[in-house]
């Protein structure tokens, strides 16, 4: 019987590491490698929701993927901060861009900045997020080890990560403090 039990715990513990070791944790490095494609991968992927925060957005490839997903009929949510735009100047067109096209975008109003740059991927249960703002250059390398942005990429499916994204991303949709 105790023979069983051992046994049990153990068929146990190895179907909990298997469940997170089919989990795609990744640390993306644009030091070396390029970091752009599996974000406009996921993007281009997804059927269900995007929700998407950022301080600023200069690289339209982004953008024009937000956009055409939202033409596809997936539901796009942005929260930004246009006070970026003063020392961002292309970020003012994305932002256009996404308003044109529709997406429903909340404001940062109150004191500080949106600092938040992520985007979470509802259908494929995934979030990318980093400290890397959404310019042409922060995802990519130029030459390795040379010329890049010294920034690290986290994507990840492992539910108690991407809830906690999903939760505060509602909460800060649906306040009426601070946003707009």
């Amino acid at each position: 019987m105790r023979f069983l039990r051992i046994a049990l715990a153990v068929c146990v513990a190895l179907g909990l590491l298997s469940d997170r070791a089919n989990a795609a944790d990744r640390l993306c490095d644009p030091a070396f490698e390029n970091c752009r494609t599996p974000l406009l991968n996921l993007i281009n992927a997804e059927t269900v929701g995007i929700d998407v925060a950022f301080w600023f957005m200069e690289d339209t490839r982004y953008s024009t993927a937000l956009i055409n997903r939202w033409k596809a009929g997936v539901p796009v949510r942005v929260i930004m901060d246009s006070r970026a735009n003063a020392s961002y100047a292309h970020n003012i067109a994305v932002l256009d861009a996404l308003r044109t096209a529709g997406i429903p975008m909340r404001e940062k109003s109150s004191s500080g900045i949106v600092h938040w740059k992520m985007m979470l991927f509802a259908g494929q249960n995934t979030v990318q997020f980093s400290g890397a703002n959404y310019s042409p250059h922060a995802f990519r390398y130029t030459q390795p080890y040379v010329d890049y942005i010294d920034e690290v990429i986290y994507f990840t499916d492992e539910p108690a990560i991407v809830n906690s994204f999903k939760r505060r991303y509602d909460d800060v949709w649906a306040t009426t403090r601070g946003y707009r």
